[in-house]
C-alpha cells in the first residue's frame, strides 16, 4: 500500500483517486448512502464546488460538526475501498479529507474546502443531482423514509412530549411519524391527538410539513370539544409567532394554511398547518438536497417551536384552569402551607435539599394553589443579565444592514405583566386585533385623517410589522408609529410620539377590531418567577443592579435602580425611570446543597431569601397514585438508604436519596436492582467519588438499599 505523506499544513496535495474509480464508487448505491450523497451534492451545488462547513450547516439549517463527519466518514470508507494508497501527516497522523476535497484556511480554524476536479467531472457525467432524486410513491412511503433518516430525534422528540405531557411512559421510539391507514394523505408524529403536532402530508404531488392543529374528532377525549382541546395551541402560537424560531422558519417558507382569523376561530373537522410546501416533479422524485431540508427541520427551528408552543400552552390551561376557581382554597398540606407563610413574609425563599426531593415540583404546586401566574427559569452557568434583565440584541434593518436593540429579558418582562395586571392596564387581544388590522392595511391599504386638521394622509406597514403614516403633502415624509406607541396609548392613555397619527389609528383599531381589556378584577394577584437550580449561574452576574431591588424590604418603588441601559430606554417602557420589582412578584428559587456550584450563593445574596431544607422523608406523598403497589417496599429501602449515607463519614442528610428517583420503579415493573443499577448507584459513586474504600462503602449502601443491613443491631459500626 503506498504511504502518502504530506504536511500537517498541506491541503492541496496530488489527487489519489481517478474519475472512473469516482465513477464506479459513485455508481454503486450499496456503498453510497444517503447522507454520502446529500454532503456531496451540497458541496458540488457551490459556484466552483466549493464552501466552508459552517457556511452550509447555516444554509442548510445543521450543524457543521455533522457535515464535517460526514466528509471524514465517506473519504475513509473511499481509501479503505479502494485499498492502495494511505494519507498521513509527516507527525504520523492519518488525515482523510483530502482524499475527497483540496482545502484552503481562510480565518483561524475556518477552512473552505473543494470537490477535487476528478469527483467533479464525475458528478457531472453521471447527472448525479438529478440522478438521486428519491422517487415518492405514497405518504406510506415517505413516513418510512423520514422514520429511517430522522435518527436520534425519535427519541429526543418522544421524551420531550413525554415531559410536556406528564405522561409516565413515552410511546414507541422506533417512530416519529405513525401511518397506518391508506385511506389518508397525511401522517402526524407517534402518540399525538388532542395537541400541537408533528404534520406530514402528500397530496396533488405536493409534499407539506409543519406543525398541526387538529380539529378532528378523537376517541377516548369526551371531557372537552376538539375544539377546546386545540385552542390553547392556537392562541399559543399566536403569541409566540414572533419568536426566534418561529421568524426563522418564515424565512425559509412556512406559512399558515389559513388566514389569522380564521386559525384563531377554528372550527370542527378541519387541520390547519403551519408548514412548508415542495412540490415533487411529474416523475414523483424529490431532490435529495430538498429532501434533507426537510429532515432538518424537523430536527432544528421546527423542534424548537414545537416544545414552545406546547409550554406554553400548558401555561395557559393552567391559568385556565386557576380562573375556574376564584376563591383560593386553604392550603392543608403542612409542608407546602410552611413554604406558604415563609413565602408571604419573606417575598423571596430558597428551597434547598438532597436531590430528588421534589423542590420545583413544590414551588409550581404553591404557584398553582395561590392561583399566582408563574413562570420557571433554568439558571446555567452562561446564563446572565441580558437574558434575565435586559441586554442589546442584534437585529437586521429593512435594508438588510445589521444594528444592535434594546430587548427585555424573562425576569424584566415577567415584572411587567404583573405591574400591568396591578394597573388593570393589559389588554386581553391586542396581538389578535392588531395581527387582523395589519394584515388588513397590507391588503387593502388604509386612509385617515388627523383630528384637528382633518389633513388626510394614508398608511402602510413595514416590514417589522409596525405603521408608516405618510401625509398628503408635497414631501409625504414617512412616519412610523410603531405597535408599542399604539399599544401604550391603548394602555395607558400615553402619547410617545407623532399624535396627530398616533390617535387617529388607536381609534380605528378600537372602532374596528373590538379591543378589550384582560379580566384582571383581581388586582391582588400574585406572580411567582421560579429560579431552578438558581446556584448554578453567577448571581451577581445575573442580577447587575437589581442586587438591591431584589430586598424585600424594598419591592415596589421605593427599590428603583437606574439599570446600565437606562439612556437606551424608550418612552413608552414603564421602567424608564429606572427598574423595580412590583410588591406582586415573589420569587422562589431551588438548589441542591450539595452541588460543587453553591458557594457562587455569597452571604450577601443569602440574607435576601428565607430558607427552607425539603427533606427526603417529607416528600414521600409524591408516590401517591405512581408506585402503589412498591410504595411500602420503596418507603423501607429508601429509609435504609438515608441511613447508611448518614453514616458516611463525611456525608450527611445533604447527600439524601429523594423519592422522586423511586417514581422510576414504574419504567421498570417495580424492579428495584434495575433502579439501583441504572439510576442510584452512580449518583451514590458520584458521592464517593475520591474515597479510598469507596467500593467497599458502595456495597455497604447497596446492602442497605437491598434491606440487607438493620440500623438496629450491631452489625452497622458506620
Amino acid at each position: 500500500m503506498e504511504q502518502v505523506v504530506v504536511r500537517s499544513d498541506d491541503y492541496n496535495s496530488k489527487s489519489q483517486v481517478t474519475k472512473y474509480e469516482w465513477l464506479e464508487i459513485l455508481s454503486d448505491d450499496n456503498f453510497m448512502t444517503n447522507n454520502y450523497k446529500y454532503v456531496l451534492s451540497i458541496f458540488f451545488l457551490e459556484p466552483e464546488y466549493k464552501a466552508t462547513c459552517k457556511y452550509l450547516a447555516e444554509k442548510y439549517h445543521t450543524h457543521s460538526n455533522s457535515l464535517t463527519a460526514l466528509v471524514t466518514h465517506f473519504s475513509r470508507s473511499v481509501q479503505e475501498r479502494l485499498n492502495r494508497f494511505e494519507i498521513t501527516t509527516e507527525e504520523g497522523d492519518k488525515t482523510y479529507w483530502l482524499v475527497t476535497m483540496l482545502g484552503k484556511k481562510v480565518a483561524g480554524n475556518l477552512f473552505e474546502w473543494t470537490l477535487r476536479d476528478e469527483l467533479v467531472e464525475a458528478i457531472k457525467e453521471l447527472d448525479y443531482i438529478n440522478a438521486n432524486a428519491i422517487r415518492i410513491d405514497s405518504i406510506g412511503h415517505l413516513v418510512i423514509l423520514i422514520n429511517k433518516d430522522i435518527g436520534d430525534l425519535k427519541r429526543d422528540f418522544l421524551i420531550a412530549r413525554k415531559e410536556l405531557t406528564g405522561n409516565q411512559r413515552i410511546t414507541n421510539s422506533k417512530l416519529l411519524f405513525k401511518y397506518d391507514s391508506e385511506d389518508r394523505e397525511w401522517a402526524i408524529n407517534e402518540g399525538a391527538g388532542t395537541e400541537v403536532q408533528y404534520h406530514i402530508y402528500l397530496s396533488d404531488n405536493k409534499i407539506g410539513y409543519g406543525l398541526g392543529f387538529n380539529t378532528l374528532y378523537v376517541r377516548f377525549k369526551e371531557e372537552k370539544t376538539p375544539i377546546e382541546y386545540i385552542k390553547p395551541y392556537i392562541d399559543a402560537f399566536m403569541a409566540l409567532k414572533d419568536s426566534d424560531e418561529m421568524v426563522k422558519l418564515a424565512d425559509r417558507g412556512f406559512v399558515l394554511n389559513t388566514d389569522e382569523y380564521n386559525f384563531q376561530n377554528p372550527v370542527r373537522d378541519e387541520h390547519y398547518l403551519f408548514g412548508r410546501i415542495i412540490a415533487l416533479d411529474d416523475a414523483k422524485k424529490l431532490h435529495l438536497v430538498e429532501y434533507y431540508n426537510i429532515i432538518n427541520d424537523l430536527k432544528g427551528d421546527l423542534f424548537n417551536a414545537y416544545k414552545n408552543v406546547f409550554k406554553l400552552a400548558n401555561e395557559l390551561n393552567m391559568t385556565e384552569k386557576s380562573s375556574v376557581q376564584p376563591i383560593q382554597q386553604p392550603i392543608n398540606n403542612p409542608l407546602l402551607k410552611e413554604i406558604s407563610e415563609l413565602l408571604l413574609a419573606n417575598k423571596n425563599i430558597v428551597l434547598t435539599g438532597a436531590p430528588g426531593t421534589g423542590k420545583t415540583y413544590l414551588a409550581k404546586t404553591l404557584a398553582e394553589e395561590w392561583g399566582a401566574e408563574y413562570e420557571l427559569i433554568q439558571f446555567h452557568p452562561s446564563y446572565d443579565y441580558t437574558d434575565f434583565v435586559e441586554g442589546l440584541r442584534p437585529i437586521q434593518n429593512e435594508n438588510g444592514e445589521v444594528g444592535f436593540e434594546l430587548r427585555d429579558g424573562s425576569f424584566k418582562n415577567f415584572c411587567k405583566r404583573a405591574l400591568k395586571n396591578q394597573a388593570n392596564q393589559e389588554l386581553d387581544n391586542f396581538d389578535q386585533a392588531y395581527a387582523s388590522f395589519i394584515e388588513d392595511v397590507t391588503e387593502k391599504g388604509l386612509e385617515l385623517a388627523t383630528r384637528v386638521q382633518g389633513n388626510p394622509f394614508r398608511i402602510t406597514i413595514n416590514k417589522k410589522g409596525d405603521c408608516v403614516a405618510i401625509p398628503d403633502t408635497i414631501k409625504q415624509t414617512p412616519m412610523i408609529v410603531t405597535k408599542s406607541y399604539i399599544q401604550t396609548y391603548f394602555e395607558t392613555g400615553k402619547v410617545i410620539d407623532w399624535k396627530p397619527y398616533l390617535i387617529p389609528i388607536c381609534n380605528y383599531i378600537k372602532e374596528k377590531y373590538a379591543l378589550r381589556m384582560s379580566d384582571t378584577c383581581d388586582k391582588n394577584k400574585k406572580f411567582i418567577i421560579i429560579l431552578d437550580e438558581i446556584n448554578r449561574a453567577e448571581i451577581s452576574k445575573v442580577l447587575g443592579e437589581l442586587f438591591f431591588s431584589i430586598d424585600p424590604g424594598y419591592r415596589g418603588e421605593s427599590g428603583r435602580v437606574t439599570t446600565q441601559y437606562a439612556n437606551l430606554q424608550t418612552d413608552e417602557d414603564v421602567f424608564k425611570e429606572g427598574f423595580y420589582i412590583p410588591d406582586n412578584v415573589y420569587i422562589i428559587g431551588t438548589m441542591n446543597d450539595i452541588d460543587r456550584s453553591v458557594e457562587s450563593f455569597d452571604f450577601a445574596m443569602r440574607r435576601r431569601f428565607a430558607w427552607k431544607e425539603i427533606k427526603s422523608a417529607d416528600r414521600l406523598s409524591m408516590w401517591e397514585g405512581q408506585i402503589d403497589d412498591w410504595a411500602e417496599e420503596a418507603k423501607q429501602r429508601l429509609t435504609d438508604l438515608n441511613k447508611a449515607i448518614e453514616s458516611v463519614q463525611g456525608l450527611n442528610s445533604a447527600y439524601h436519596v429523594g423519592p422522586s428517583y423511586f417514581l422510576k420503579l414504574t419504567n421498570y415493573d417495580g424492579d428495584f436492582d434495575k433502579l439501583w443499577t441504572y439510576h442510584l448507584e452512580s449518583l451514590l459513586l458520584e458521592y464517593l467519588r475520591g474515597y479510598p474504600d469507596a467500593d467497599q462503602q458502595i456495597q455497604g449502601l447497596k446492602d442497605a438499599y437491598n434491606l440487607q443491613l438493620g440500623f438496629d443491631d450491631d452489625r452497622n459500626d458506620g
